[in-house]
């Protein structure tokens, strides 16, 4: 855009190797002996872009979707998504709202069966309520080389739960933690 308008090639360069990391999106939490990232990808067209990033790795995937009945078509395409890209899978919460999230986890899995998976015809897959557990989970399922992609929050700051109420959140945060314990 900027080279449209008539700005050297130069000041390009300077300027996007100056830019800092948009927070939530394709945010590094830790690149090696094993890369983790969080992302806001929340939309088919976005988990794809996200998950083919780790083309050659070993990608095990946290990812859940939103409830209070908003986008319930993209459920099972998210889990279709995920089956094509990711080794391993854990599905978990993400703002249920007044939804059960148990349901909404089921409506991705429902995904899984949309497209023929080279590895297996079953994904490697769990279904883990607490989205503290399945970040856990991912990790601990990491080698080195592999990648873990959490998903869906990005840098969102709280989880949207039943009744209106929120809780202080961040998949950032969780990740550094339990790598920390790691």
């Amino acid at each position: 855009m900027a080279t449209a308008y008539g700005v050297s090639d130069d000041i390009c360069k300077k300027v996007l190797e100056s830019s800092k990391a948009i927070p939530g999106r394709m945010e590094v939490v830790q690149r090696s002996p094993f890369e983790v990232v969080v992302d806001y990808a929340h939309t088919p067209e976005q988990l794809e872009a996200v998950y083919k990033s780790f083309k050659g790795k070993n990608l095990i995937c946290v990812l859940g979707s939103a409830g209070g009945g908003r986008d319930k078509w993209k459920r099972p395409a998210l889990g279709k998504i995920a089956k094509k890209y990711c080794s391993q899978i854990i599905v978990t919460n993400e703002d249920p709202y007044d939804e059960n999230p148990l349901s909404i986890m089921k409506e991705i899995e429902s995904g899984f069966s949309q497209i023929p998976n080279p590895k297996s015809q079953i994904p490697n897959y769990e279904l883990v309520l607490d989205r503290k557990e399945a970040i856990k989970k991912a990790i601990s399922l990491a080698k080195p080389g592999d990648a873990v992609a959490i998903t869906g929050k990005g840098s969102e700051p709280w989880m949207c739960i039943a009744n209106g109420r929120k809780i202080p959140w961040s998949d950032r945060e969780i990740a550094k933690e339990i790598l920390k314990q790691k």
